[in-house]
């Protein structure tokens, strides 16, 4: 099958999206489909090309749309740049898409809907945000659909209120790649890559340290930490960027009264080095605070890299984080609550082949979560709705 992947996001880029994208495409190649994505001219930080940035398959196509680019101009100040972005991009797709012969369009951009439903192709889209206002257009462009992929259960619940028929939604979360969590390295080894000396349990987080300017967690783990240095029983080791992000959280660690012999901070890491950070790691944890967008909108990539990586995950009790975790699975604690938190560390700590029983159950249960597993399923179930 020949599809067009249309996206209003930069490419490559060195956000989660860009990487979830690429996963998303190489998946639906290895399926054996052909792909062309279509994206906007942007100018890019990454100096990198694509498929190298990426380790992309060099069967995929990628057209840049444009020559301007609205977001970095000061003509159009703050949102009005995406919004001019989106209006030249949907533009560039009416005509790209009317000289191409495809026979189907996916997209993660509901923005572009009012040009791609026109083209009488086809549409799968993967919904990742709700949105906030033009709901009624946008059921009428759902039912216009052939499929709808919710990215957790409670975005396809609210699309049911909103009266989306049943038969045009399903839920697939984001997924992983197992081919880069075969052969991870030795504890003692991936220590020592990034130079951490303790003899302490390593508490993990690996990813981002913010989203869209919204805490991930990282200032409860740093509370947590300080609650229990007394103890001097665990190590903070935090992995992830942007670097004003990191000199935040390392301020905050110091006013804490957090030492080196406390908490650890890389910054950010590329891609490769992802499995040998967790691979460090004793326990891994996603403290997300309660937020709309953590409850509702989020699968979070982390959620799989740290099942893949066969660690003891500690998590907030989130209805999105229940799409695919469970007490079987994983050690749950109430979110944004620093003290339910060090109670999760606490309960590890005293309960090391349980937790231990729990990791292992996670491993197994990721390999139904693979990228191609993801995609596999969507395109079935486009093909059921039709």
């Amino acid at each position: 099958m020949r599809i067009a992947y249309t996206t209003n996001v930069r490419l490559p880029s060195e956000r989660a999206h860009g990487h979830q994208v690429a996963q998303v495409c190489d998946a639906l190649v290895c399926l054996g489909h052909d792909v062309t994505i279509f994206a906007p001219f942007r100018k890019n930080i990454v100096q990198s090309d694509y498929w190298d940035y990426y380790n992309a398959s060099k069967e995929i196509k990628l057209r840049h749309l444009g020559s301007f680019d609205p977001i970095t101009s000061k003509i159009f100040p703050g949102v009005t740049g995406l919004f001019m972005l989106n209006a030249l991009l949907r533009r560039s797709l009416r005509r790209e898409l009317k000289d191409h012969h495809f026979d189907c369009i996916y997209t993660r951009s509901p923005a572009l809907l009012s040009a791609l439903l026109p083209t009488n192709l086809p549409v799968i889209l993967e919904l990742h945000q709700l949105p906030r206002r033009g709901k009624a257009t946008f059921v009428r462009q759902c039912h216009r659909c052939r499929l709808v992929s919710c990215l957790t259960s409670p975005m396809r619940d609210v699309l049911l209120s909103w009266g989306v028929p049943e038969e045009k939604l399903i839920v697939a979360g984001d997924a992983v790649d197992l081919a880069r969590f075969s052969q991870m390295p030795p504890k003692e080894q991936s220590r020592a890559e990034f130079k951490l000396q303790t003899e302490r349990l390593v508490i993990g987080y690996v990813g981002r340290l913010k989203t869209l300017g919204m805490e991930k967690g990282v200032a409860y783990l740093l509370e947590a930490l300080k609650d229990l240095q007394e103890q001097h029983a665990f190590f903070g080791f935090v992995v992830g960027g942007p670097e004003r992000e990191k000199k935040e959280y390392e301020a905050m660690a110091a006013k804490l009264g957090l030492t080196q012999t406390d908490v650890l901070f890389t910054g950010e890491i590329l891609s490769y080095a992802v499995p040998i950070a967790l691979a460090a790691c004793d326990i891994l944890v996603m403290p997300f605070p309660d937020l709309p967008h953590y409850r509702l909108h989020m699968s979070p990539l982390k959620m799989f890299e740290y099942m893949a990586a066969g660690k003891i995950i500690i998590t907030s009790d989130l209805p999105t984080v229940r799409d695919v975790l469970s007490h079987e699975t994983a050690v749950f604690c109430k979110p944004g609550d620093i003290q339910s938190l060090v109670a999760a560390l606490r309960w590890v700590k005293e309960h090391p082949e349980e937790a231990h029983e729990r990791a292992r159950k996670a491993r197994e249960l990721v390999k139904l979560h693979t990228w191609e597993e993801r995609m596999r399923r969507i395109l079935d179930a486009a093909t059921i709705s039709a």
